[in-house]
């Protein structure tokens, strides 16, 4: 079998990838500095930590990490999500459930109708979520996880979306004003469709949807006070060739250079289509934030790259090598115009990805403030040394770096009582190669200032994406 633990111990990512077997639960771990005496609540990230068998980054089995904050003290635990595709790897060594990028054999000879029902992974390794009363981590299959504040046990699956056929859900929804939960799934079948839903404590209720013949890849969506945006990325794929070939899930996909990336925009509220506006070919994961303009144009910011050749850098041989260079995103404004036109530019010419906002204030709103993971420099392939701040009015980026240290999606959590968009505080995830070890760390939102350093028990392998709950989860 082949492990990640065979991974040369190197330098750079590499060792980002070494698993990580160990399980605690620790009622205080070291801290440097001060933690804001405010910070009463917990964070909690999601990310890959066993591989087994699995051929990417992206198909690790998921552990969850809660960092928990009172009177200046910080407690820690982590935590495999103990689901079948956690038993399948685990205990028998072997993928049972298609993942990202990697597959169990299927039968060529099934009914078409037979393969559009397939069996989802339950491997929920990509962000976690407050759905009502409960907490849940999400991926890209319909399963999400539901799993307890205190102790990170798994409690099963935590609601089943709704459909028939195959769907790709985004593990990044929106919440409106009320705490109902926005969100798009891609469905494959004879009749593919995107669909956008609004959850509420009633259930599911289908806002729109979109027949589309050839499916793009949608990691995430966004959202205006009036609008829901679509960025329908041009790689795409045939639903017969998701369902009869025997490769994994987005080896089905294409690049298609010839297209154009299309944004999708529909009314929020009645979910009718308003319009398409094309741009250039890029691809993307990840959105910034959007807004509605007073002339009636909409502005976009989302983190674009040339192609998706990411991807493929992310596989563990390739990772494992360590001679392939990481791309680098770029935040790209998009403004769709009144009559069809499309305007583009990038406010800011700096690597960054990971991007997150103060989400109740600048959420589908104008702003001014991003944070996200990012390099003063990415030329070495290595693109994520510093936490980045950029100022969309000025056009300045602020960075945080501390030598050789990777860091990782810095969450933006709001003082209590603050006026100012960026008065908070900074949570990452850092890794010190230096001492093969990693910490929390905590910035000054407004400067990126260090306030503190929270100094994890191991190494925390690559992981992807957490949130902060204000109090008790």
């Amino acid at each position: 079998m082949a492990m990640v633990s065979e991974i040369p111990a190197g330098s750079g990512l590499q060792r980002l990838v070494q698993p990580l077997g160990e399980e605690v639960a620790l009622d205080s771990v070291p801290v440097e500095g001060d933690v804001p005496s405010w910070l009463e609540g917990t964070l909690v990230r999601n990310g890959p930590a066993h591989f087994g068998p699995a051929r990417h980054l992206f198909d690790g089995l998921a552990m969850l990490h809660k960092f928990a904050f009172t009177d200046g003290r910080v407690s820690y635990a982590n935590r495999f999500l103990r689901t079948r595709a956690y038993q399948s790897l685990r205990e028998d060594g072997r993928i049972g459930y298609r993942e990202f990028a990697s597959d169990p054999c299927r039968r060529l000879t099934a009914p078409i109708a037979s393969l559009f029902r397939q069996v989802f992974t339950d491997n929920a390794n990509v962000n976690v979520v407050r759905i009502g009363a409960q907490l849940a981590a999400l991926t890209e299959t319909p399963l999400p996880i539901a799993f307890d504040p205190d102790t990170l046990e798994t409690l099963g699956v935590a609601y089943d979306p709704p459909g028939r056929w195959v769907r790709s859900p985004t593990a990044h929804p929106h919440f409106d004003s009320a705490g109902a939960m926005i969100t798009m799934q891609v469905h494959f079948g004879p009749r593919s469709s995107y669909r956008v839903y609004r959850q509420t404590a009633n259930g599911f209720h289908l806002l729109a949807k979109v027949p589309v013949r050839e499916p793009a890849y949608m990691h995430s969506f966004t959202l205006t006070e009036r609008h829901v945006i679509l960025t329908e990325i041009p790689f795409t794929v045939r639903p017969l060739d998701l369902a009869a070939a025997r490769r994994p899930f987005i080896e089905n996909y294409r690049w298609r250079p010839d297209r154009p990336t299309r944004f999708i925009v529909l009314d929020r509220h009645t979910g009718r289509e308003r319009g398409r506006w094309d741009a250039e070919p890029v691809f993307c994961f990840h959105h910034v934030n959007a807004y509605d303009e007073p002339d009636g144009a909409i502005t976009i910011d989302l983190c674009a790259y040339p192609d998706p050749a990411l991807i493929d850098t992310l596989y563990l041989h390739t990772l494992a090598a360590g001679r392939t260079p990481i791309p680098t995103g770029r935040l790209r404004r998009y403004r769709l115009e009144p009559g069809g036109r499309t305007t583009e530019r990038s406010p800011v010419d700096v690597p960054f990805e990971w991007p997150r906002t103060n989400y109740a204030v600048a959420n589908a709103r104008p702003y001014r403030y991003a944070y996200g993971a990012g390099a003063k420099d990415a030329s070495n392939g290595e693109p994520i040394t510093t936490i980045t701040k950029l100022d969309l009015h000025e056009g300045e980026p602020t960075h945080w770096a501390d030598g050789s240290s990777f860091t990782g999606e810095p969450v933006f959590v709001p003082r209590p009582g603050a006026d100012a968009e960026d008065d908070g505080a900074v949570l990452a995830i850092v890794f010190d190669p230096a001492r093969d070890g990693s910490f929390l760390l905590i910035l000054d939102a407004c400067d990126l200032s260090e306030l503190a350093r929270v100094q994890a028990p191991h190494r925390m392998p690559f992981g992807f994406h957490g949130d902060y709950f204000p109090g008790t989860p």
